[in-house]
């Protein structure tokens, strides 16, 4: 059954999203329902990380620019056809003709200072002037910006601009200091000048280009504008009547270094036209976004941090209280760069607002023994606040000498006064030409306008907030008299983090992200919804909306809906990357441990996790108990009832269930301690002598993290204190998450008979003991099918579910009861006939509940699945019914775009065309040995080829010897010596062209042709390059030999237009491929993540396809629940006796796909 399902009773839907898969499952009062996965692809590149449409913008952007630089010189070559300079516009497209009298254009640049040119030559100088003009700050900021980062590309530059600029001194032109500078005579081996044959000149080598990320040959535009006007006034004086001033204005204008051919430039995105592209503010739907560079963003960041902030001091938790927080406001105005925690300690401390010994709460402190390994950074380093559009604005205004005027405008806005500050920001932040901001500057009344705005001009900011400068004003006055921003919000009259009331949703399904396209197609951001723009973030929620929406249309409205987020959704690449190798760096740890566990004790067979978790204690603790500090025996370390692991904070009341939170312990310790906390247990508010020996061990255990020891000695734990302490452990408040969970409950209308309000977002901690003592085993590597395990977790986290835990919990820290004592938790005396009232076992869902959900996560055959069911006796027969295996659904890709082909270009010789071979450049540094005899034209290069046979063959030997003379230097702390280093330049030299007798004199070798025998791709520019992406295969089926065949559809196809007939032919070039005429019958066609079921050779295969193996025409596919590396599989379709498609829908259901005729490339 696929209809609506009519269920009695209420139901709960569970989520777990991920960043490539929503796992999701329907929970009634006492079975699954149903449960399943959705997975799609991460909206990212796999290696870099980077958005997907990153590249495709790249792409566009460079097509862009080659396309307007392409129409600036085809103006160009108009105009010098006009002039009468050039016969036909294609001529400069050509290289010179021979006799062309100075073929190298650089020499021919450095001639036209000295005589006449030709017309023609006269057209090439400017051509290659116009074409290559050199690089040109777009603005004064821009080049700022260049200076103060060296490292950067833009510093590379810079650094390279200003060698040049220094050498051109000594020379007239830029070319002629290029001639002079970069290209040199070839000598032989006699030290004499090589020349060449026919003409007798000299030959130089050089390269006047940048490679490779080295600028350090790069040009100034305004150098090369310099030599262009050279040029034309030393071509008028001698009588050159093409060589004209209308010509030259043309070409130069009037120096305004924006119009005329040479520095015709498309200006950056400015003003009205950045505007067009500026959001909203969140609660001000009709003011624009302030930049976060203003003073009163940058206000609200800091006190944002200032009011959240929460210290430690003497175990107790608070935030800073009135009197220090006026002391911290001013503080980060005074530092010219970051403001950090241990900034902000020394300056309490040395006030007299706190002693040394207190903690910032948040922060990971590490262990006194990883302080003594040097492997941990010091937590306080890190940022605080940093005012970036405060400080670039005071270092600029200082540097310029205007330090009273900064004073004087700083004054006004840290007095509250801010609108000057805010207003100039803004146009540093939304202009870019310096003509603009010159412009909107002057109309500020700042003091010595003229001075400000000459230093201002040197400063860009480029990022915005979420709100808007009068959103702000309304907000600041709240937050400076000490309210949290959500508290300043309401204040204000808006609501923090939502626009709504909580469970008064309207919608039976969950709206779209998007309320339209514009006029470009483009889809639209619903903006009432301050929906975030992460597009990894946002292509998950948009699924997990789609998943909520298919569960309400066959289940209807739910009673509950639960979330949980991986942690790592809305994480940056390269933070996930760093969280993952520390994963593996914990895993590595605890292998070891396990290891030197194992030996300890000499242990065989499988590992109990409590054992291993109590030696792991027992290390940290130095073999005492964490509260008596008396010995622990370790030869009874596992001796049943001599030690247990307790929760310091009372898991009852802290569902804290961290390593921080766990210490080894005897267990009278642990039975007497019930459910307090140490400092409540050991009388620490009298300062008994229990209480002093447990401090001072806590203190001096350099294996304690700080988060354990703020546990071990908290004081203030009342129930205040331990509701916030358990919502912390209960939900997550990350911001994606409440985002998620305010979606929902703004606008899905749950059931008529719903008691609930708000939705609940799981914490991971929460689930995860959850699913460790429900004895479910989350294997990742195993499938997909763990993410409908996490979500059936999730489901069941009801609140009655964690009222019922707390009451488990509370029993275990009071089964040793006898006399009966006060219960912290409810303020009742617990006496051993009250806690027999209290549940006996940990909770469960329902009985059977493990049974029942591992039985519908591992089960595929759906006769097997019903009969394990039926044995639980809580499916009605109509439950029974529907039951179907679970089955992974994945999004298809019926995508007509992508890349045509990919970046690298092969050439095609006339030589090769006939076998299909083509040839490509290899760089000398990565040529192998072996590859020699694969180059091009072996007999005309003999000489050549054997010479680098040579040089290949001592290469290792020589990079040797190289790397031992700088180690010699380095063992010795010394520089390199002249003769050292000349050694190691000889050593590791390319080598050089040998000439007719065989003596290296000619050009330095950097790369060579190599030969490709066969290579299957599409023509591009006279060459060919491979195929990128296929967008889907088209099967066909042989009405005489019944077998299937595949034609494969790329990009390329799509671009032009044509559907291909030819298909895949096993181990067979493109050419002898089999073309389908009307012999053939269309199947159907398959697209990325299309189902597929195969029956050949007795075996049925069912899986996801994912593309075609050219070379033996096999498909590609992954099993359903498997997309990793290693589980990708291949299978030839010729002699198959079926060949199916199915769609799969959200939830995983499957249909047979119907007849299809086969589809145009639009």
């Amino acid at each position: 059954m696929t209809g609506k399902q009519k269920v009695d009773g209420p139901i709960t839907i569970g989520l777990d999203i991920g960043i490539a898969s929503v796992g999701w499952a329907v929970l009634g009062e006492n079975r699954i329902i149903d449960l399943g996965v959705r997975c799609f692809d991460k909206a990212e590149t796999a290696k870099e990380g980077n958005p997907l449409n990153l590249e495709r913008r790249t792409a566009r952007l460079m097509r862009r620019r080659l396309r307007r630089r392409a129409w600036r010189l085809t103006k160009l070559t108009r105009l010098l056809k006009r002039e009468g300079l050039i016969p036909d516009v294609n001529v400069l497209k050509q290289k010179p003709v021979k006799g062309f009298k100075t073929p190298n254009l650089w020499k021919l640049r450095v001639a036209a200072l000295d005589r006449k040119l030709e017309s023609e030559e006269l057209a090439r100088v400017i051509y290659h002037l116009c074409k290559h003009r050199g690089f040109h700050w777009i603005s004064r900021a821009e080049k700022k910006a260049a200076e103060s980062d060296s490292k950067s590309e833009g510093g590379r530059v810079k650094d390279g601009l200003a060698k040049t600029e220094r050498l051109k001194e000594k020379y007239r032109t830029a070319a002629e200091m290029v001639w002079k500078e970069f290209f040199k005579p070839r000598i032989d081996n006699d030290g004499e000048p090589v020349r060449t044959r026919k003409t007798n000149e000299e030959i130089f080598d050089g390269v006047a280009r940048n490679k490779q990320g080295d600028y350090s040959k790069a040009l100034s535009r305004e150098l090369l504008a310099d030599e262009l006007k050279l040029l034309f006034q030393c071509q008028r004086e001698y009588g050159n009547t093409h060589a004209s001033a209308e010509l030259e204005t043309a070409i130069l204008s009037n120096g305004d270094k924006k119009s005329g051919l040479f520095w015709e430039q498309k200006p950056a995105l400015s003003g009205e036209n950045l505007l067009k592209m500026l959001g909203k503010c969140t609660f001000e739907r009709f003011e624009y976004r302030a930049p976060k560079a203003s003073f009163s963003a940058e206000r609200h960041v800091w006190l944002t941090r200032l009011n959240n902030l929460r210290i430690v001091e003497d175990g107790k938790l608070r935030p800073l209280n009135e009197q220090e927080r006026r002391f911290a406001l001013p503080l980060p105005y005074q530092q010219a760069s970051d403001f950090s925690y241990k900034q902000l300690r020394n300056k309490l401390v040395n006030a007299g607002y706190l002693t040394d010994a207190f903690r910032f709460a948040g922060l990971s402190y590490p262990s006194s023994r990883q302080k003594e390994d040097e492997k941990a950074k010091d937590p306080e380093a890190e940022k605080l606040v940093k005012f970036t559009g405060w400080q670039t604005l005071h270092k600029t205004l200082k540097d310029a000498g205007l330090e009273s005027e900064w004073q004087q405008i700083s004054c006004h806005a840290l007095e509250g006064n801010a609108e000057l500050l805010d207003r100039l920001t803004w146009v540093l932040s939304v202009y870019k030409d310096d003509t603009e901001v010159d412009a909107e500057l002057r109309k500020l009344p700042m003091p010595n306008l003229e001075k400000m705005v000459v230093a201002l001009l040197d400063i860009r900011f480029d990022k915005f907030s979420n709100l808007s400068l009068k959103a702000l004003y309304n907000i600041l006055p709240h937050m400076e008299a000490g309210l949290r921003y959500d508290e300043a919000c309401e204040k204000a009259g808006y609501h923090h983090s939502q626009l709504h009331k909580i469970g008064e949703g309207e919608h039976k399904f969950l709206p779209p992200f998007y309320s339209g396209r514009d006029k470009d197609g483009r889809l639209k951001f619903n903006e009432e919804m301050d929906i975030p723009r992460n597009p990894v973030v946002l292509r998950a929620l948009n699924q997990a909306r789609k998943v909520v929406n298919t569960i309400i249309r066959k289940y209807g409205s739910p009673h509950d809906v639960h979330i949980e987020m991986a942690r790592d959704l809305s994480k940056p690449f390269d933070e996930r990357r760093e969280i993952k190798k520390a994963q593996e760096e914990y895993r590595e740890r605890n292998e070891k441990d396990r290891t030197a566990f194992n030996t300890e004790f000499n242990l065989t067979g499988e590992l109990k996790g409590k054992d291993f978790e109590k030696w792991q204690l027992y290390r940290e603790q130095q073999g005492k108990c964490a509260y008596s500090i008396d010995p622990i025996d370790i030869h009874r370390l596992f001796e049943q009832g001599y030690v247990e692991i307790d929760h310091a904070l009372p898991y009852s009341r802290s569902f804290d269930n961290s390593k921080n939170n766990k210490v080894l312990v005897h267990s009278s310790e642990n039975r007497n301690k019930g459910n307090h906390t140490p400092y409540e247990y050991l009388d620490g508010q009298n300062n008994s002598e229990r209480w002093q020996r447990f401090k001072g061990f806590v203190e001096t255990n350099k294996a304690y993290r700080q988060a354990k020891r703020n546990r071990l000695l908290k004081k203030d734990f009342g129930n205040t204190e331990a509701k916030d302490f358990r919502d912390r452990n209960l939900y997550d408040t990350r911001y994606i998450c409440r985002f998620f969970k305010n979606f929902v409950e703004r606008y899905l209308q749950l059931h008529e008979d719903s008691a609930a309000k708000r939705c609940v977002v799981a914490s991971g901690q929460l689930t995860s003991f959850l699913r460790a003592r429900w004895g479910l085993l989350k294997l990742r590597e195993e499938s997909d099918r763990h993410h409908a395990l996490d979500a059936a977790v999730v489901a069941a986290c009801s609140h009655g579910m964690v009222k019922r835990l707390a009451d488990y919990s509370r029993r275990k820290e009071l089964e040793a009861v006898r006399d009966g004592f006060v219960d912290l938790e409810t303020g009742e005396v617990i006496n051993p006939v009250m806690y027999q009232r209290l549940q006996e076992h940990f909770p469960d869902p329902w009985p059977h509940f493990r049974d029942e959900l591992q039985a519908r996560l591992k089960i595929d055959n759906p006769a097997l699945l019903r009969e394990e069911i039926e044995k639980l006796g809580s499916y009605p027969p109509e439950a029974m019914e529907s039951l179907r295996p679970l089955f992974v659904s994945r999004a298809p890709q019926r995508r007509n775009s992508g890349a045509a082909h990919k970046e690298t270009i092969y050439a095609q010789p006339e030589s090769l065309k006939a076998k299909g071979g083509v040839t490509q450049k290899v760089a000398i540094c990565d040529l192998k040995l072996a590859d020699v005899d694969k180059l091009v034209d072996p007999h005309r290069n003999e000489k050549l080829y054997a010479a680098l046979k040579d040089w290949l063959t001592t290469r290792d030997d020589r990079e040797k010897r190289a790397k031992d003379i700088e180690k010699i230097a380095k063992d010795a702390k010394r520089e390199l010596t002249t003769y050292e280093n000349a050694e190691i330049e000889r050593l590791r030299a390319l080598p050089r062209k040998p000439d007719k007798e065989g003596n290296p004199t000619g050009p330095v070798v950097r790369t060579v042709t190599m030969v490709i025998d066969k290579l299957s791709g599409i023509p591009v520019r006279g060459g060919i390059a491979k195929n990128d992406t296929m967008l889907r295969a088209d099967v066909f089926r042989g009405k005489k030999d019944d077998k299937f065949y595949l034609i494969p559809v790329y990009v390329h196809h799509s671009v032009a237009k044509v559907l291909p007939n030819k298909a895949v032919v096993s181990k067979k070039d493109e050419s002898q491929w089999t073309v389908m005429d009307d012999n053939y019958a269309f199947h159907f066609s398959l697209y990325p993540n299309d189902l597929v079921q195969l029956v050949i050779d007795g075996e049925s295969i069912l899986g996801y396809f994912i593309g075609v193996n050219i070379n033996d025409g096999g498909l590609k596919y992954y099993p359903h629940d498997q997309r990793r590396t290693g589980s990708l599989k291949k299978r030839g379709v010729s002699g198959a006796k079926l060949f199916t498609k199915f769609h799969v829908d959200i939830l995983g259901n499957r249909y047979p796909a119907p007849p299809e005729i086969r589809r145009d490339l639009a």
